[in-house]
């Protein structure tokens, strides 16, 4: 069976290859052919003075130490964030390079209205990434809500995610329903990560990095022209590292490499190659669940230590590839149309054994485990082509963009359960004896979504009035290759949707801008009800008011905004047929955000954020099972009134940065997160929780004139080394935070 699926792959591989190099063929020729013809007596030092840009966001606006003002992901164009009617956090180069950030969840960790980093190191595959309460949902991986460069991030339900920072030039946070723009995707909002772009100017960058539990790290990241004209310019980042960790038997190794390659014959013409290969061998437990006796409630066997490995040495790994590679090509006909087209395929492949705790026993220091295997494999193809006409009719300005893109992702799955393991949580014993496996899933999940969508942007002199409108079709696909029955191991459900999008925001003159939006969003889910029904896809809906201000000149930015968001068509149980579940859920979430960049001074810049999340299950016939802090016995409550687990009501984040004398840049932060519910019938209560972030970073060039180019910067996170529990996604599904890390970087950048 496994080399029938290699074939498959190979065929799938070969096929999706060819489509897109097809695609190309269409669009590029006849393009390219009409801008080399237009600028045949065109000078190379237009092309040597202008950056590489692109619909993903522009390369130019990333300016060392100034806050960026523009971004792209809220509307596929490169329109000023005060003029976008929509929440959107910015964490750009300068961002990621002063907080000396490891993680994606490490880099959008103080965004107002995101949560990141709630499972602490525990999990491998993902960053644990929601927005406005939405997000990452499972044990591990990603949720709908991932992008790289405008287009979805595929792989599968474990092998995706836990992508590196120094990867990206631009991390967006954008907040609130996007399937106008973006199809399926989770109502709380995407994060879209821009990949580092070849520039005309030579540079690179050599950075060594050590830090706490060993950690071993190095970067070297070059960039330049490869030709005399300018015209064709590349880029390379390659990175290593090698690090323990503070669980017991755990030790992370990664190798990527990038390489882009810029080809710009015209002023009018740009394409893009962008590849990337990452390649992670982790040993650790990938899901190191912990009681919630013993973590957040108090265990008289006393409290379970931060280090405790609840896996095995004899069944643990987790062995993953990742493959991809794409365009993304421009042509503007005029100063007023341009057409654009965005491709990637990728591969995704995880080897990965792991053994979870299920539950603690009645003396509460023997847990019951679970012994889990998988051999996951995906293949993605994405595509985006849109064109891009600005026009006027009277007085109104019109920016409009009208789009296609088409996905397939494919899923094929193996996975293995055993269950008879015991693990005394507090005198762990390993190298146990496996039980017998039986294999749980053996199939194959394909997912095809077509989108056709238009968005208007009109002008009129202050006003802002954004129209959106998509129509999409989705097919998922499942091919069970352990069904008994032929007949019915393959089953198709096709969905349609239209979503759509209007918002209206005014911009004063003295830089303020209040608007309004109402926003969708779909996800189509997979199975059917007790009648044999497909289940209806669920949408999502939010009403947003807030006021935008960046002051004339200045390098401040304040975002305030109120909303009330509703994902509904949620699975619930069937009361009637309680084996079965109903599309008839429905969770709310109503807060308020306020994220402010602020330069207090010339030489002193804060960064200000703070969430408050009401949250609520307002639609729901399950029962749902607690903990009774006190009597440690579990009970079952109607879900309808609960607030979803993990989710705080508060959230709040400050980082002040300073330039001092001599290339000195000091930074200092603060994170805090309130207390969340740990169980879905909210029996328990995970304590809140206040972290302290701080930052030191040093131009030696400033010393000495023979060190420049050489910077030295320390980071550390958690500096009081705070034991804390970061969330819990159920009873005995707890996850301490991360302790404290310091790391040191010395870097030569020219």
């Amino acid at each position: 069976m496994r080399s029938e699926t290699k074939c498959v792959d190979r065929n799938f591989r070969r096929q999706m290859l060819l489509t897109s190099l097809s695609l190309a063929a269409v669009a590029f020729p006849g393009a390219a052919a009409a801008a080399l013809a237009e600028e045949a007596g065109s000078s190379a030092s237009a092309v040597d003075g202008a950056e590489a840009e692109d619909h993903a966001g522009r390369s130019d606006i990333i300016v060392s130490g100034k806050l960026s003002k523009e971004g792209s992901t809220g509307t596929k164009s490169d329109t000023p964030l005060v003029e976008t009617p929509q929440s959107i956090s910015v964490i750009d180069e300068e961002d990621i390079r002063s907080r000396n950030v490891l993680s994606i969840a490490d880099a959008v960790g103080y965004s107002s209205g995101v949560f990141a980093g709630t499972k602490g190191s525990a999990t491998y595959g993902g960053d644990a990434i929601a927005i406005r309460g939405f997000g990452n949902d499972g044990s591990s991986g990603t949720a709908n809500n991932t992008y790289i460069d405008g287009l979805r991030l595929g792989g599968t339900l474990y092998a995706s995610a836990a992508l590196d920072p120094l990867l990206f030039e631009r991390i967006e946070v954008v907040k609130g329903p996007a399937s106008v723009l973006y199809g399926q995707a989770t109502p709380g909002g995407l994060i879209n990560m821009v990949s580092r772009r070849p520039r005309a100017e030579t540079g690179g960058e050599i950075m060594l990095r050590y830090g706490s539990f060993g950690r071993k790290q190095g970067l070297l990241d070059v960039t330049g022209s490869v030709n005399e004209s300018g015209s064709l310019f590349a880029r390379f980042t390659g990175m290593f590292f090698d690090t323990d960790d503070r669980v017991d038997f755990s030790n992370r190794q990664r190798v990527l490499v990038a390489p882009a390659l810029t080809w710009q014959p015209g002023a009018s013409t740009s394409l893009t190659l962008l590849a990337h290969y990452q390649k992670d061998d982790f040993l650790g437990s990938t899901l190191n669940w912990l009681p919630t006796v013993g973590t957040v409630l108090a265990n008289p066997n006393g409290k379970i230590s931060r280090s405790l490995f609840t896996g095995d040495p004899n069944y643990q790994k987790w062995n993953r590839e990742l493959f991809s590679v794409g365009y993304q090509f421009e042509h503007r006909f005029s100063d007023a149309i341009a057409f654009r087209q965005n491709v990637r395929l990728s591969q995704n492949s995880l080897d990965a054994k792991t053994i979870y705790i299920t539950s603690l026993s009645s003396n509460l220091r023997i847990a019951g485990r679970q012994a889990f295997g998988l051999q996951e494999s995906s293949n993605d193809l994405a595509i985006d082509n849109n064109l891009q006409a600005t026009f006027e009719t009277g007085p109104f300005t019109h920016d409009v963009l009208i789009g296609l893109d088409w996905q397939r992702f494919e899923n094929d799955t193996n996975r293995e359960l055993a269950n008879g393991l015991t693990l005394d949580v507090f005198a762990p014993t390993y190298y146990q004896t496996l039980p017998t496996f039986v294999r749980s899933t053996n199939a194959i999940f394909t997912k095809r979504q077509v989108g056709l969508y238009f968005q208007d942007q009109i002008k009129l002199h202050g006003w802002r009035l954004l129209l959106g409108l998509r129509k999409d079709w989705t097919t998922n696909i499942t091919l069970n290759r352990a069904a008994t029955n032929p007949a019915t191991a393959r089953t198709s459900q096709k969905d349609d949707a239209i979503t759509k999008r209007v918002a209206l925001l005014h911009l004063f003159d003295n830089g303020l801008a209040p608007y309004i939006s109402y926003s969708e969003a779909f996800t189509p889910l997979s199975g059917t009800d007790a009648s044999g029904a497909f289940f209806r896809p669920e949408t999502g809906r939010q009403y947003e008011a807030g006021i935008k201000f960046q002051p004339r000149g200045g390098d401040s930015f304040v975002t305030a905004s109120v909303f009330d968001l509703r994902r509904q068509n949620v699975l619930t149980t069937d009361q009637a047929n309680p084996s079965f579940r109903r599309a008839t859920g429905e969770i709310t979430m109503r807060g308020f955000e306020l994220e402010a960049h602020v330069a207090i001074a010339p030489t002193v810049r804060v960064i200000g954020a703070y969430t408050y999340l009401d949250a609520e299950v307002t639609k729901s016939n399950t029962t749902v099972t607690g903990l009774n802090p006190v009597t440690l016995v579990r009970f079952t409550a109607p879900e309808l009134g609960k607030r979803p687990v993990a989710v705080p009501k508060h959230n709040a984040s400050l980082w002040v940065s300073a330039d001092l004398p001599a290339g000195t840049v000091a930074g200092a932060g603060a994170r805090y997160s309130g207390s969340t519910f740990g169980d879905p019938a909210n029996g328990v209560r995970v304590p809140d929780f206040l972290l302290f972030d701080a930052s030191l970073r040093f131009d030696l060039g400033r010393w000495a004139s023979a060190l420049s180019g050489l910077n030295l910067a320390l980071k550390a996170n958690n500096i009081a080394d705070k034991t804390y529990v970061s969330s819990c996604i159920g009873i005995d599904r707890c996850y301490y935070g991360q302790g404290r890390t310091v790391i040191a970087d010395v870097s030569f950048r020219w």
